[in-house]
């Protein structure tokens, strides 16, 4: 029976203080709203509406008099222009009226338009890492595979070249967080909580990534006591994270596909199932606990939706390519798969979305934003050295369609140059003689323009890094990644134990200062023609 751990609303959310506090965005929509309630206030007690007082009619053409104000301009002595003493009167205590309230009125209206004035732009979110932090990675064999954790790793690297993150990957094939096993699996699935402890003391993380569930259904159909086991079990990690006093990310596990598996599926009555036999429907276990593990954000726990983002992007995939896979076998993503983890994982942490930026006048030959030196022109066109960070490497066996499915690299990995200036559409860039890129999209102002140099020619230098990077950062992942899982222990047989670990991480140390090297920004000379 699973140990019991309940989770308070205050767990983990009493450790910050209200998000509105330190929330721009929030701080907006207090100061608008502020504004709108006392501009309300006054336009529904008539006070704002000045210009709308009634004044008593002085002469024919603004109208015929009332009776009242028909007198004999002999009986009260009548003066210029037909206006009697009595109007004269009362023409002037409707006008002092008025300019009391325009007096009054004065003072709010110039408070509401500070209000307005004073609030600021929303501020971008700040990342969610900070540099120097140690973030732990817990799962089963997707997470062992280690492809997501790659890409995050590489995107920190090149986006964050002045910052050091260490991750270490501690997934674990076959392993669950609810502790159960089917009967006919080859050894009793490990349980992460054997190991939990060890891996906590050991790595002391601020941050622990842990994506589980695909496992924990055991590939049978949905059960009260199965989904309370793994209730429960995550339940225990939260709260053990929480005693470490690390920062807990939880992720919905992917989907599991069931058309690689069509022909072994097996249908709800079946004596037994397995992860070779699973459940026809067994989708449906993973999108119940997905449901729940969303729920676990009203109390205060950070949880990144994965199964519902990927069902969808498997899905439009189909509606052109029946026979599309992200996973041979229905579980194991493809590195596709692992990149659409990695996107929705960053996106969470509100990772940027451009790599770098500049923006350059042709005809004052002018930087107005970016490090840029040398801008001149001669016979060839514009020449000018920007000194930008490098993008995240493009991993060639990614599929062909992620780009322009809203969840590829391109969201990520944004490099714009923004030209202004005469036929600003019309200009190429080169570095050397490779292309970087034509300036595009057109826009209205047929003046301003954009390159995004992430769709420049692969040999572009800062391309050709990226790629580089991202080599380097997999095979220092493949030396250090064995070694964690082996320091710290497990009871799952058949994983090849890694090198000692302070001999992995020498080695590892030597592919890092190359990595570094490489992804510190570089000057690129550039040539608009």
């Amino acid at each position: 029976m699973p140990q019991v751990v309940k989770l308070g609303r205050k767990s983990e959310a009493a450790k910050a203080p209200p998000a509105s506090e330190h929330d721009p965005a929030a701080a907006v929509k207090r100061r608008v709203t502020m504004a709108a309630l006392l501009a309300a206030i006054l336009l529904s007690s008539g006070v704002i509406a000045v210009n709308v007082m009634p004044r008593p009619d002085t002469n024919a053409s603004t109208g015929p008099a009332t009776p009242d104000d028909r007198d004999d301009g002999a009986a009260y002595g009548g003066g210029r222009g037909g206006e009697t003493a009595p109007r004269r009167a009362r023409a002037g205590r409707y006008r002092g009226v008025a300019t009391a309230r325009a007096l009054i009125v004065r003072p709010f209206l110039l408070l509401a338009l500070t209000l307005l004035a004073a609030t600021p732009a929303p501020a971008k979110p700040a990342f969610f890492l900070k540099g120097g932090e140690r973030v732990l990675f817990l799962g089963d064999s997707n997470t062992q595979a280690g492809g997501y954790v790659h890409y995050v790793d590489a995107f920190l690297s090149t986006r964050f070249p002045d910052r050091k993150f260490e991750l270490i990957n501690l997934g674990l094939a076959s392993e669950t967080v609810s502790g159960l096993s089917e009967p006919d699996h080859p050894f009793p699935r490990p349980d992460v909580h054997e190991r939990l402890d060890r891996a906590l003391a050991l790595v002391k993380p601020d941050v622990v990534v842990a994506c589980y569930g695909m496992n924990d259904g055991i590939y049978y159909p949905p059960t009260e006591e199965r989904a309370a086991a793994y209730r429960q079990g995550i339940l225990k990690l939260v709260d053990g994270v929480r005693k470490a006093k690390a920062r807990l990310v939880l992720m919905t596990p992917p989907p599991f596909d069931p058309e690689p598996m069509r022909s072994k599926l097996l249908p709800a009555g079946a004596p037994k199932y397995s992860w070779m036999t699973p459940y026809e429907r067994y989708d449906d276990v993973l999108a119940g606990y997905s449901r729940w593990l969303l729920g676990l954000r009203k109390e205060g726990v950070r949880v990144v939706d994965l199964h519902g983002p990927i069902s969808r992007y498997l899905l439009g995939r189909r509606e052109t390519d029946r026979a599309y896979r992200l996973a041979a076998d229905g579980v194991h993503l493809s590195l596709s798969g692992h990149w659409l983890i990695a996107y929705h994982l960053l996106r969470s942490w509100n990772a940027p979305e451009e790599v770098d930026r500049a923006e350059i006048d042709v005809d004052r030959l002018e930087v107005k934003s970016g490090k840029v030196t040398g801008l001149s022109r001669g016979v060839r066109g514009c020449h000018f050295e920007w000194t930008t960070k490098i993008p995240l490497g493009r991993d060639r066996r990614w599929d062909r369609e992620l780009t322009g499915s809203g969840m590829g690299l391109e969201e990520l990995n944004r490099h714009p140059l923004v030209i202004r200036g005469r036929g600003a559409h019309g200009f190429v860039v080169l570095e050397g003689e490779v292309p970087g890129g034509r300036a595009g999209p057109r826009s209205p102002d047929p003046r301003r323009a954009a390159v995004d140099l992430q769709w420049g020619d692969a040999e572009l230098s800062t391309l050709r890094r990226g790629a580089e990077v991202l080599k380097l950062v997999q095979e220092r992942r493949r030396i250090l990644d064995p070694a964690w899982v082996s320091a710290v222990g497990h009871k799952r047989p058949g994983i090849a134990p890694g090198l000692p670990l302070e001999e992995a991480q020498r080695k590892a140390e030597a592919l890092e200062i190359r990595i570094r090297e490489l992804a510190r920004p570089i000057p690129v000379r550039l040539l608009l023609r």
